[in-house]
């Protein structure tokens, strides 16, 4: 989970907790009446009068704010404390508001109220709350995601700040965060349990390109700025985050820049970011790859199983062409298309180098050979991409974004290139739209740095609706 995700789930389990608050007053107002009602040998112990249901109603929207209010000022939110802090925050929480809803109600004269109902409102408030709360973590606990999930970290330097960093992030954020271990700076005496060591601050660049990582932190303060413009130019150059605890370097002038902290960790710190870091716009993206790859397999049901029909029929081999493409920072992932070519099509790519007519690592061959009859009308109307909308339900691609590219094309890309894998790989984006094959490969990497640099909502919705004529027009297709 990253800085910027800890703030939206803090932010959520804020509205969760009045949501169960008001569940919990639902729930409270049906127990009490259920004792009035049901329960006469009640009486004889203590008097428990029938309430007005109807008047009670109304009251939720009282207590709504007061509630709010109340758990944001005693940090319930805070999903990093123990289960006891947790406990008494909320016990703190429920009583203050009871306590401010008592006050309020006496202002302005709501005489209706039922003391016993305020003692049994707090007491089933508090069980809902610790209750649902601790269901939530262990679920999250139970499902986080496996190591590929992962919010991978490189730590340059191997001094005190450095380990009370570490010792901080585990203890603030233990979900999915990842550290891959140290990067080492000349001068700096490393302490012994600062490990695994990657590297040399001289090596980082090189780092970053073979292994997948999502944040670089900077915890040498005190060190001469310069010393680190190399490494943070690389890392600025390929779209990985990073942390700083040094304020007197001054981060690229492509960067957003953001002031951050880590609970646990006493020092300023400026976070750096060329790619979107507003999650709650992100949560709708995902949000809407869910919606429209669940519906787009809905709708493409009875082409889909078409194609995989005159696929079986008209030639050997399996209905899906499966290949390892690299995703979000190099992460590897299983991308599915329809075959369209003939099962040997990888043995023959080196034989046809000669006639590829893309520029770059990519290899396009218009009229490709190895493409069978059906697999030619599949691509022409790209039929074959329909498969990716399994990727994009699974989380491994979205809607819109640059193409995933292989593994071996990485390898080949010049620094600059390597940004576009610094967000999740698209089924369709501003290359498709935008003439295919037509567009050499470095208007290509520009279009996708173009639209990793002005990412909105709405562009991934234009984007979407540009698709369609495109891929009827089957413009740049082959």
């Amino acid at each position: 989970m990253t800085r910027h995700q800890a703030v939206l789930f803090r932010q959520m389990l804020l509205v969760l907790d009045v949501m169960v608050s008001a569940g919990a007053f639902m729930a409270a107002l049906f127990l009490r009446q259920w004792m009035a009602t049901d329960l006469p040998s009640l009486d004889q112990i203590v008097d428990v009068p029938a309430l007005e249901v109807e008047d009670y109603y109304q009251l939720v929207w009282l207590l709504l704010p007061i509630w709010a209010l109340s758990l944001y000022w005693t940090k319930t939110n805070d999903f990093r404390v123990s289960y006891w802090r947790m406990f008494t925050r909320y016990g703190r929480a429920v009583l203050g508001a009871a306590a401010a809803f008592v006050v309020v109600a006496f202002l302005y004269r709501v005489g209706f109220i039922a003391r016993s109902f305020v003692v049994l409102l707090a007491v089933v408030q508090v069980f809902a709350l610790i209750s649902g709360r601790m269901l939530l973590l262990e679920a999250f606990a139970a499902i986080r995601g496996t190591d590929v999930d992962s919010h991978r970290i490189v730590v340059v330097g191997c001094g005190e700040h450095a380990l009370g960093f570490v010792a901080a992030l585990r203890r603030s954020s233990p979900w999915n965060n990842r550290l891959l271990g140290h990067v080492t700076v000349a001068g700096e005496r490393p302490d012994p349990a600062a490990e695994p060591i990657l590297g040399s601050l001289e090596q980082l660049a090189s780092l970053l390109d073979r292994e997948p990582i999502d944040e670089v932190v900077f915890a040498v303060p005190g060190a001469d700025p310069d010393r680190f413009k190399a490494a943070l130019a690389a890392c600025d150059e390929r779209g990985v985050d990073v942390l700083l605890t040094m304020p007197s370097m001054l981060p690229p002038s492509g960067a957003k820049v953001e002031l951050a902290n880590v609970t646990g960790f006493d020092m300023p710190m400026l976070g750096m970011s060329r790619v979107p870091t507003s999650q709650g716009r992100l949560l709708v993206k995902r949000l809407l790859d869910i919606t429209g790859s669940a519906i787009g397999i809905l709708l493409a049901s009875p082409i889909l199983i078409a194609a995989a029909i005159a696929i079986k029929v008209s030639s050997k081999g399996p209905v899906f062409f499966r290949q390892v493409r690299s995703g979000r920072h190099g992460r590897r992932f299983t991308m599915i298309k329809f075959r369209s070519m003939v099962v040997d099509a990888e043995a023959q790519k080196a034989k046809l180098a000669h006639l590829n007519e893309m520029g770059g690592p990519v290899f396009k061959i218009k009229a490709d050979p190895r493409i069978t009859r059906v697999g030619r009308i599949i691509r022409s109307t790209s039929i074959d991409e329909l498969p990716q909308l399994f990727n994009v339900l699974l989380g491994d691609m979205s809607l819109v974004g640059p193409r995933p590219p292989l593994p071996s094309e990485v390898i080949q890309y010049e620094p600059w290139q390597r940004r576009r894998l610094s967000v999740k790989p698209g089924l369709t984006g501003l290359w498709q739209v935008s003439g295919r094959n037509h567009v050499d490969f470095d208007q290509w990497m520009a279009l996708d740095l173009e639209y990793i640099d002005n990412w909105s909502l709405w562009l991934d919705i234009k984007i979407i609706l540009r698709t369609v004529p495109a891929v009827l027009r089957g413009s740049g297709a082959s």
